[in-house]
């Protein structure tokens, strides 16, 4: 019979957990002796289990002496605790603001009320107690957990027994977002070693970071956390966080209500120094911006993979504002209009019925496929796709602006690597240039070493890994840096917003 798993960590007992077990084992063979305290044998036993702890702290210490990257399971939340770092992050709900009915005069609204969405039954509540009129925002938090609270704008929410002069539904008002999963190994080793290697202490930019990060406190569901330390002034630091990522297109940056709730637990208990802020600090408000940057690559299959399905491709390839073949107007999945972007078509190559196109869903992390079934114009061209036998997707409505592909079996491969890369950064700076070359007004952790706000050649790299890829260029959206925000109030934070590839000759 196999062994079963053991946990991957060191397990060791204590002095009064050394002489319980010897105190067991000794009146198992014994039972009429006396181990009473007094007797020689409970004297012999606690002097046996000071010997012991000793060994028991050289195990724990070659324990902590694991790599970080080998550890799994229970032996990181060991580590979690011996960094007294918070606990494993649980799931988490979304949050953001509903929109009320109300009587003249308003309606009173208390934390102990609740919503519901009704094709779920997924249930939030209101985070802010006070008399709300109508047409106002209202800040809620889902307490059902997970991804599956995230919810577009305008999903109407039920409240469950509302009191007089309020309306029995409210409104989403622009998206509930941040449901998310429970912290992951790989999510958890991360926090542990930027703990490691940036301790928090005396309210520096670090203590800020893990108060923030800090999502079992304040149920928001951080993926990272920034700090701009003296941006706006000495002795105040401006505070951004991005938002763990809930699925493929789906933004990183909190709404008002994130980060309401954030400033709110940072703010809270000043007279508890092992958790709170320097009561005196300046706290500033990051409000992030999307920047939105299409990567467009050049590619050659390996030859394990599917290559591109036309013998003869198209569109072709041209570089932004100097003839890139984008979407000019969209009636439905399978009829739309492609024109040049320079609106110049002298000897373009046309399209041919039959020839199978792309276009990168931004939420659904994949290429949608369109084949041609007839088109009018010979530029801009009008475009109606084949639906017969699953020719075509018949669900993505292609969005004005964005890029067509030809179409490869393998392209959906390209996504995967591309979206998880723009995971990995940060916000951009709030000064165009820094008060001197230490840290003061600088982001915090420093790009491009942590977090960068940068595109790199990190992103070809993760695509060159894949199977599929014989060779790849970035062509377009390489170098790209995010713009200088404001001091002490916005940041840019560059998030993936279209996906086209081409042939590599």
């Amino acid at each position: 019979m196999a062994l079963d798993s053991l946990p991957g960590e060191v397990i060791v007992r204590n002095r009064d957990e050394y002489v319980s077990g010897m105190k067991g084992a000794y009146l198992a063979k014994r039972p009429s002796d006396i181990v009473n305290d007094g007797t020689f044998q409970h004297a012999l036993m606690y002097s046996l289990a000071d010997q012991l702890t000793g060994e028991s702290l050289n195990a724990r210490n070659i324990g902590r002496t694991i790599a970080l990257a080998d550890l799994a399971g229970l032996a990181v939340d060991q580590r979690l605790a011996e960094r007294r770092l918070p606990d494993r992050f649980p799931e988490t709900g979304s949050s953001g603001y509903v929109v009320i009915g109300a009587s003249l005069g308003g309606a009173a609204i208390t934390t102990s009320m609740r919503l519901t969405e009704p094709n779920s039954g997924a249930v939030a509540k209101p985070t802010a107690a006070a008399t709300y009129n109508d047409g106002d925002p209202v800040p809620i938090q889902f307490i059902t957990t997970g991804p599956s609270t995230n919810f577009p704008a305008g999903t109407v929410l039920n409240w469950s027994s509302p009191p007089g002069g309020l309306a029995p539904t409210a409104t989403v008002q622009s998206k509930l977002d941040g449901g998310r999963l429970a912290e992951t190994d790989e999510q958890a080793k991360l926090r542990i070693s930027d703990a490691e290697a940036d301790p928090a202490a005396s309210g520096n930019a670090a203590t800020y970071i893990r108060l923030a990060e800090n999502t079992q406190a304040h149920g928001v569901p951080v993926g990272k956390a920034f700090v701009f330390p003296a941006a706006a002034g000495a002795g105040g630091n401006g505070l951004a966080f991005t938002l763990t990522p809930a699925g493929p297109g789906i933004s990183r940056i909190p709404s008002a209500a994130h980060i309401a709730l954030v400033r709110a637990y940072l703010r809270t208990v000043p007279e508890n120094p092992s958790r709170a802020i320097p009561g005196d600090d300046l706290l500033y408000d990051t409000t992030l911006i999307s920047q939105p940057v299409s990567m467009v690559l050049d590619v050659k299959w390996s030859q394990s993979a599917a290559g591109w399905k036309d013998a003869a491709r198209w569109p072709i390839r041209r570089a932004a504002g100097a003839g890139a073949i984008k979407v000019a107007a969209a009636t439905d999945a399978t009829h739309f209009t492609l024109a040049r972007d320079d609106a110049n078509y002298s000897g373009e190559t046309q399209p041919v019925a039959g020839q199978t196109i792309c276009f990168y869903s931004l939420l659904g992390g994949t290429f949608m496929r369109k084949r041609i079934l007839s088109f009018t114009g010979t530029g801009p061209w009008v475009i109606t796709c084949d639906t017969t036998n699953s020719a075509s997707d018949t669900s993505y409505t292609p969005i004005v602006g964005q890029r067509a592909s030809p179409w490869s079996g393998s392209i959906d491969d390209i996504a995967l690597p591309i979206y998880q890369y723009f995971y990995t950064l940060g916000p951009g700076e709030q000064l165009s240039t820094v008060l001197d070359p230490g840290g003061r007004g600088k982001r915090y952790p420093f790009s491009p070493q942590s977090w960068p706000s940068t595109i790199t050649n990190h992103v070809v790299t993760k695509v060159l890994d894949l199977q599929a890829i014989g060779n790849s260029i970035i062509q377009e959206g390489l170098g790209v840096s995010a713009t200088v925000g404001t001091a002490g109030a916005t940041a840019y934070l560059l998030e993936l917003g279209d996906i086209a590839a081409f042939p590599l000759a």
